[in-house]
């Protein structure tokens, strides 16, 4: 891993203060058994993770202010591999909102892209009652074990090359993950393709995978809408800022393109895009 400034507990509480709170919201049952986040934290580092980010959700209703969903990543030496790096992201709330959640994420460093990996054997949920430290320890033990494995699936992806048409039925499957309503989306799902740097410049599974997740999660891409009236404006999409839908589209896409590869591998053909 290179030299990278790790967060002490006070630069935590600063950029996710949630993560400070040593007491649940108000109005928790009696069964509630509230675990600090920060213990959490220190249990990590205790195996070697050590914390790089932390961010906080926006809340909607005052009271929930101070208790809202937060999302720490931690790294750890030895998880580098070919450009990209295995991470650890803990996710929580003391809201009553989710359990503890550790989820393995792939970095890319080229673009600090951080992708969130949906297989079983790198997720893993624990609940604040009856919460147990070792083996939520060994969930973050289990997680550096499955780096390996994560690495493995990504030398697959890379050397998967996809055609034109497949390319489009990927990015249709990903455009329809981001809009309900893809007929009312403001871009189409060809726009998803378009690359930021000259090193995305490639066919393969794992580039196509990483441009479209780029694009869907930073936003940036110039579209229409239309009002009420029919009248056509111009937009530019929105970065997806909201932690719990962070994390849902990033697994979907996961899920996406590993389906991707196993069709591939198969030699399944895939239905070119409707024109």
């Amino acid at each position: 891993m290179t030299a990278q400034a790790f967060l002490t507990n006070d630069q935590i509480v600063f950029l996710a203060p949630a993560a400070g709170s040593f007491e649940p919201i108000d109005g928790v049952s009696k069964r509630y058994s509230f675990v600090p986040t920060l213990t959490a934290v220190d249990l990590l580092r205790d195996t070697g993770w050590q914390p790089i980010h932390a961010e906080q959700s926006t809340v909607r209703i005052a009271r929930r202010e101070g208790y809202q969903r937060h999302l720490i990543r931690f790294a750890k030496n030895g998880l580098s591999f070919d450009g990209e790096r295995v991470d650890l992201v803990l996710y929580n709330s003391h809201d009553r909102g989710c359990a503890f959640k550790l989820i393995a994420s792939v970095w890319r460093k080229v673009c600090g892209n951080g992708l969130m990996v949906a297989s079983e054997f790198a997720n893993f949920s624990h609940k604040h009652v009856g919460f147990k430290p070792d083996e939520f320890i060994q969930s973050a033990r289990r997680i550096a074990s499955a780096a390996s494995t994560i690495a493995e699936r990504v030398d697959e992806m890379k050397v998967i090359e996809m055609t034109p048409d497949e390319r489009g039925v990927f990015a249709q499957a990903a455009h329809s993950l981001k809009y309900d309503d893809p007929e009312a989306a403001p871009i189409n799902p060809q726009q998803l393709l378009e690359e930021r740097r000259y090193d995305d410049r490639g066919n393969d599974l794992w580039t196509t995978f990483n441009v479209v997740q780029e694009n869907i999660m930073r936003g940036g891409l110039k579209g229409t809408t239309k009002d009420r009236n029919g009248r056509t404006r111009r937009t530019t999409t929105r970065p997806v800022k909201a932690l719990d839908k962070n994390i849902r589209l990033n697994q979907a896409l996961w899920m996406l393109t590993e389906k991707m590869a196993e069709l591939k591998q198969t030699d399944v053909g895939l239905a070119p895009v409707p024109a």
